[in-house]
């Protein structure tokens, strides 16, 4: 399965394979019978403030140019999910109720992590958002059945979020959900201004209890150094190829406490960032400078790059196979397809 993954990434365009991944998506949804909250139902009267939560926004060095585009998204999103009901046993689902976010609709480009790897995309810079809708419905005692972490702590120690309670959002394929076990509905509200993100969820009853979130602490695995070895760089000189990125983990538990003082604990599972190796390149030195560049690259990323390699030699490898149990005419079609493929 690992292998097809591989596969489509690397032939499949990105559209086809969001579209089988929300197809995907859908008949999970359906196996399993959720409901979700009617996205018309918005703004029903509710008294009780059962949690709030807020973040700041912060303007990254080097990230100055995206700040009016970062509070763009923020804001349109904050208005989609704004004045939302969710009833009793209904789930909310961030991306079924915003929809994937279009240029049309005011989306900009903006601070975005795919790969591990800091980019520029389309609606981007929305997870500070999800973070702190995430912590409101923790706070409110709802039940979170679907969040995902950060792929890797870019920021560090100046990260937005506390460790073990961020939430990383990407249409089609990472959603932020959860459900109302109360049997009476709950109001969420979100806004957004050019300092920071608000949610707060509210409901038509006082609530009767008290929630904690308690998160484990961090575990720590430092980032090596890596010596990329090449020429083109003064004697002496030295660039860095890759910032390097401790990866962290951490376990987060909600504990909510009744009146009566009964106690529901609930594990919400572990939060890892995965560490990111820094690569430096550095001139040759000596006996070196005659030498063939040598490079010394993280596992990782040296199995990205020879994933198409891999891919083809693969391909090649079954060709007698394919050959032998199709016949001559279904062969001349494949090899035709492995030529094509082979020339992109």
């Amino acid at each position: 399965m690992a292998g097809l993954r591989k596969v489509a990434r690397t032939f499949l365009p990105y559209e086809m394979r969001l579209r089988i991944a929300l197809l995907k998506r859908a008949w999970r949804d359906y196996r399993s019978g959720t409901v979700f909250l009617d996205g018309s139902n918005r703004l029903r009267a509710a008294s009780f403030v059962h949690s709030t939560y807020e973040l700041p926004f912060i303007d990254y060095p080097g990230q100055e140019s995206l700040a009016t585009a970062k509070r763009n998204n923020q804001r349109l999103l904050a208005e989609a999910l704004d004045g939302a009901v969710l009833g009793p046993g209904e789930t909310f689902s961030l991306w079924r109720l915003a929809g994937r976010p279009r240029s049309v609709e005011g989306y900009a480009p903006a601070a975005a992590i795919r790969e591990h790897q800091l980019v520029t995309e389309l609606g981007g810079a929305t997870c500070l958002l999800s973070t702190v809708v995430y912590n409101a419905a923790l706070l409110a005692g709802l039940e979170t059945t679907e969040r995902y972490c950060h792929s890797v702590d870019t920021y560090g120690e100046d990260r937005y979020f506390e460790l073990g309670r961020d939430c990383a959002i990407v249409f089609g394929y990472r959603d932020l959900r959860f459900r109302n076990p109360f049997e009476y509905p709950v109001t969420l509200s979100v806004s957004s201004n050019s300092l920071r993100v608000r949610a707060a969820v509210r409901g038509q009853h006082p609530r009767d209890f008290t929630v904690q979130l308690l998160v484990s602490k961090p575990i720590i695995e430092p980032h090596r150094t890596h010596i990329l070895v090449g020429d083109g760089l003064a004697p002496g000189e030295e660039i860095e190829v890759c910032v390097g990125q401790d990866g962290i983990r951490t376990r987060t538990v909600q504990q909510v406490v009744r009146a009566d003082g009964s106690t529901r604990t609930r594990d919400l599972g572990e939060s890892q960032h995965v560490r990111i190796d820094r690569v430096l390149k550095r001139a040759p030195v000596g006996e070196r400078s005659s030498r063939r560049s040598r490079s010394y690259l993280p596992t990782s990323q040296a199995r990205l790059a020879l994933t198409p390699v891999v891919t083809i030699i693969g391909g090649l490898l079954r060709l007698p196979v394919l050959l032998f149990r199709y016949g001559p005419d279904q062969g001349q079609r494949v090899r035709r397809l492995v030529r094509y493929r082979c020339s992109r």
